[in-house]
């Protein structure tokens, strides 16, 4: 979010230039991304404010002022407005918050009369207040409503729409103006689209709307995408003489998924998404109100329209032990600064006894726990005051189990393959989850951060995948990543199964781009080649079958293959269905890996991951060409090779594929080699001829192979 210097001194005085406030908020959990300086107008006045906002010094207009870019946690949307960020500077350095004048002066007839407001869908919109101002004047704003809006980095549109914006960073909640006249029958309709119903947003961009998607609808069609953007065929316009304005409140999931799901991005939607204020709809259609009439020369319709589906909690109380919140920061605050930080914050707060007890505003939805109140109070008190006084303690050495050894020898043979490492969230997003695991139940968070991270992991692979594409949109056309860590599967009331998995992914080049060799895409058999080099890395004999009926619903059918460790299937590879990936935003053929660990860190505790040395013996080769019909899986064949040939047979590789009429109708030919190498003694022709001759019977009688 953006917001002027200049414009937040109006709301509340203050001694700090730029850069110390932006040092001051970093500290407090609002973090200053950046801060462009502004050049005013180029006549200097020190003429007092003579704008809505009210009479008092302004900066002079030829000073600079600065536009500051700030990340807000997606769990504080009240610090979503200068009127928020206003709260936070009283609250670090004290003052008085000038606030918005808000009263409207009414006439003419009810609003009721006027308009009809009719909310279907009650849980997509548990609240609708509008307003009606009558006989405005469209035109260009004022110098000083155009100045406002340009300091945040907004385009000024007109005198109506430009009081929206102003009030939307004033107070943090979204507006939308409506030409009533253009309304059918004047009636605003709140309901879900239809399958295929069309939009032509204010981006002049006709959109194809589905059930998921919340509407604004008059009689007829719908007018606008609730909360998040307007329709072209209701917008204010030059003719528009009369505003319905709206002041409402819709479910952030919806917006979030309609938002999504169509690719757009708004200011209100941004809002809308991390939960709006329901208990500041009259104050913000109030103040937009009054601003409208001002500017554009209307009067305000008595009264609200008002339809409430709900009733919102005003407030809600939290108890805080002082002795509580001293063990947890290591220090001890006075109680009385205690009240001054949360009341400063516009938190009620009062001493009963040995407690504190809190009552928290509507707009502070964040605030739930004890805890909560002292991480306020830490906050705002400085954490550079927090004590960093441990005296030190002698270390012993650590003893590495050998479990994290050859955890750490995992990662380390990823790494070798080319494979960056990744850290994700232990938590996903429900519906990127979809995506790849339409019928999957994660295990849902009593109390998420946001909607995006409501559930728990049940794969790696949709935080590779999001990796994955953040980093080809942003320029990086080959990319791997991995990642060890768990999942969380679901087990009805019981708590979630942890489960340690291995997970990689890959897009791009097979191999750097040189002069002596053409480019080739990564694909299904360069990622089996990396499974295959890992698990020899890690001294064990994995192998790869066709993908059965229990494969995730994630790869591309019939270029996916099961991973199997002793004769136990531990994972899936193979390449992301295409539809899966356009969903997710990637373009090209993406290759995923899924594996447990822990049976890859059982085999290799139980030795079967320990490394012999150099062969001491030369080895025999015999080659081997059989016929065996098209849909025989090599995988099956390999295995039923190397059962048939042991001792003697040290390895068995496919060095050539043939399909043709020597071959036969329905049949391919498989030309491998064989390499005779035992163990404790030289290969004799003799024992590599016999060994041979059991691996003709076993594939003639397992696949009707043919000795070509």
């Amino acid at each position: 979010m953006k917001i002027s210097y200049k414009w937040l001194r109006e709301l509340i005085p203050f001694d700090m230039d730029v850069s110390q406030l932006a040092d001051r908020l970093t500290y407090a959990g609002v973090e200053v991304e950046a801060v462009e300086e502004l050049d005013g107008p180029s006549t200097p006045s020190t003429e007092l404010g003579t704008g809505p906002l009210g009479d008092r010094p302004s900066t002079p207009l030829g000073a600079s002022d600065w536009r500051l870019e700030l990340e807000v946690t997606p769990n504080r949307p009240d610090c979503l407005s200068l009127l928020g960020i206003a709260r936070e500077i009283r609250a670090l350095c004290g003052g008085e918050i000038v606030q918005p004048d808000c009263l409207v002066s009414e006439a003419g007839a009810d609003a009721n009369s006027l308009a009809k407001i009719i909310v279907e869908d009650k849980e997509g919109c548990p609240r609708y207040v509008a307003r009606v101002i009558t006989g405005v004047k469209v035109a260009e704003s004022p110098e000083w409503l155009r100045d406002k809006i340009e300091s945040v980095g907004l385009r000024p549109i007109n005198n109506v729409a430009d009081v929206t914006n102003l009030v939307l960073y004033e107070l943090g909640h979204p507006l939308h103006a409506f030409d009533l006249d253009r309304l059918a029958d004047r009636t605003i309709v709140v309901r879900r689209a239809k399958a295929g119903e069309p939009l032509t947003t204010l981006d002049g961009v006709e959109r194809k709307l589905s059930p998921e998607h919340l509407v604004i609808a008059d009689a007829k069609r719908p007018v606008a995408l609730a909360g998040i953007m307007g329709g072209a065929d209701s917008e204010i316009s030059g003719s528009t003489r009369n505003v319905l304005l709206e002041s409402a409140y819709f479910d952030p999931r919806l917006i979030r998924r309609g938002g999504r799901a169509l690719g757009l991005k708004s200011d209100a939607s941004y809002r809308f998404e991390r939960g709006a204020d329901p208990l500041a709809l009259e104050r913000t259609a109030d103040r937009a109100a009054r601003l409208i009439a001002e500017v554009a020369g209307g009067q305000v319709a008595k009264g609200r329209i008002d339809v409430s589906a709900r009733k919102f909690p005003e407030s809600w109380q939290v108890e805080l032990r002082p002795e509580r919140a001293e063990k947890l920061l290591g220090i001890r605050i006075p109680v009385e600064r205690m009240l001054e930080i949360l009341r400063a914050l516009e938190i009620g707060a009062i001493r009963t006894g040995d407690k504190i007890t809190a009552t928290v505003p509507s707009f502070r939805r964040d605030l739930e726990r004890e805890v909560d109140l002292i991480e306020e109070i830490a906050r705002v008190h400085g954490y550079d005051k927090l004590p960093d006084d441990h005296a030190p303690v002698w270390s012993v050495p650590a003893r590495t189990r050998p479990k994290d050894q050859n955890l750490r020898a995992v990662s380390q043979a990823m790494a070798g393959l080319g494979f960056s490492e990744h850290y994700g969230l232990p938590m996903s997003d429900p519906e990127r989850l979809q995506n790849l695991f339409p019928k999957s139940e994660p295990v849902r968070l009593a109390n998420p951060m946001s909607s995006e991270l409501s559930v728990l992991r049940p794969s790696l692979l949709p935080g590779l995948l999001e990796a994955l594409a953040f980093n080809r949109n942003n320029g990086t056309a080959d990319v791997r990543l991995f990642e060890a860590g768990l999942v969380y599967l679901g087990k009805g009331e019981q708590p979630p199964e942890e489960k340690p998995m291995l997970g990689a992914v890959a897009i791009g080049n097979s191999s750097p781009v040189s002069w002596d060799r053409n480019p080739r895409v990564y694909d299904f058999f360069d990622l089996k080649g990396d499974l295959e080099s890992l698990m020899a890395a890690l001294g064990l004999e994995a192998e790869t079958s066709k993908a059965d009926g229990g494969a995730p619903s994630w790869p591309y059918r019939g270029r996916a293959a099961a991973v199997v460790l002793g004769r136990r299937t531990i994972g899936y590879a193979g390449e992301l269905d295409p539809g899966a990936a356009a969903a997710l935003g990637i373009e090209g053929r993406a290759c995923c890996l899924e594996v447990g660990l822990a049976p890859v860190l059982e085999a290799m505790e139980a030795g079967r991951g320990r490394y012999a040395g150099i062969p001491r013996h030369q080895a025999v080769r015999r080659d081997l060409a059989v016929s065996v019909a098209e849909g025989t899986d090599y995988g099956a064949v390999k295995s039923a090779i190397m059962e048939a040939g042991r001792p003697e047979l040290e390895s068995a590789e496919l060095f050539d594929l043939y399909r043709g009429e020597q071959a036969g109708p329905g049949r391919k030919s498989l030309a491998i080699a064989l390499r005779y190498r035992p163990a404790d003694r030289p290969a004799a022709d003799l024992q590599a001829a016999q060994a041979q001759q059991r691996i003709v019977v076993i594939l003639g009688k397992r696949f009707g192979a043919e000795i070509r």
